[in-house]
């Protein structure tokens, strides 16, 4: 097979087309630190980096979605805490004026007192949060991950009980009787336990919220590790190829010279 100077040219050029790509491949990678800078450039760590950057934007929302939870349930806290001390009070009222040595004015005082409170209380259950009520209505519900959700529990039996019994034990003040005013404070009692048991079922969702945060929040630096990884060039090794290829390009630009020898034209210029 005949090998002309043209094919020789061809080949030089070509040659000299790829290096060049190849040193300007390097360089855009050396100046912008990241491995990937088209899809083209590696194909299975575009993939990569699209699938993490979905999951990472996933978690986020969880993450999101746990903050919010967060508030709410802490408003929660806040709301029940308060109330637990105001009905604390009404129980002690209700015990002082249980006692068959309390006299009538006194009673009708601690009933004016209880009718203040039962106004706290009901301020308490009518707590707004975005425009929702805190503790009765729809609870809103929040996604945590693929299969766990979390929610409040309303608090309308509590109420209906509350008011019952404090109607009860204002009735029972200004009517110095004395067996509704102990069936009052039994009742207000039992409604203190069941407030309890609301405040311990939303602290352990706290508790939980806690774990999954921290989980989550795990998950995200793990994730930016691996974009990373993907993503980032080795600055060290791409230097190191960089100048390997730069000193390709000039060898092959001086044996290029070297092979393409002047022509007749050459001379008679």
């Amino acid at each position: 097979m005949r090998v002309t100077d043209l094919t020789i040219q061809r080949n030089f050029l070509y040659n000299i087309f790829n290096a060049e790509k190849r040193l300007g491949s390097l360089q855009e990678m050396a100046s912008s630190g990241k491995a990937i800078g088209r899809p083209q450039d590696d194909p299975v760590g575009s993939e990569k980096s699209i699938s993490l950057r979905h999951n990472m934007a996933v978690n986020n929302q969880y993450l999101r979605n746990m903050e919010k939870a967060r508030t709410w349930m802490s408003q929660t806290e806040q709301a029940l805490g308060h109330l637990t001390d105001v009905l604390s009070r009404v129980h002690d009222l209700a015990l002082f004026g249980a006692t068959g040595t309390t006299p009538d004015e006194a009673r009708k005082a601690i009933s004016a007192e209880v009718s203040q409170l039962k106004e706290e209380i009901s301020g308490v259950f009518e707590t707004t949060v975005d425009g929702r009520k805190l503790l009765e209505g729809t609870m809103p519900v929040w996604r945590l991950s693929t299969d766990v959700t979390i929610t409040c529990k309303g608090t309308e039996s509590i109420r209906a009980d509350v008011e019952q019994y404090i109607d009860q034990l204002i009735q029972g003040l200004d009517n110095s009787d004395e067996a509704d005013i102990t069936a009052a404070a039994e009742g207000i009692d039992r409604v203190l336990d069941s407030v309890l048991a609301h405040r311990a079922e939303n602290g352990a969702k706290l508790r939980r919220l806690d774990i999954l945060e921290e989980k989550a929040g795990d998950m995200d630096i793990e994730f930016q590790r691996l974009l990373s990884n993907v993503e980032e060039a080795d600055l060290t090794e791409v230097i190191v190829k960089l100048m390997s290829q730069q000193m390709a390009y000039q060898t092959a630009l001086a044996v290029g010279a070297r092979l393409i020898q002047p022509s007749l034209l050459d001379y008679l210029r």
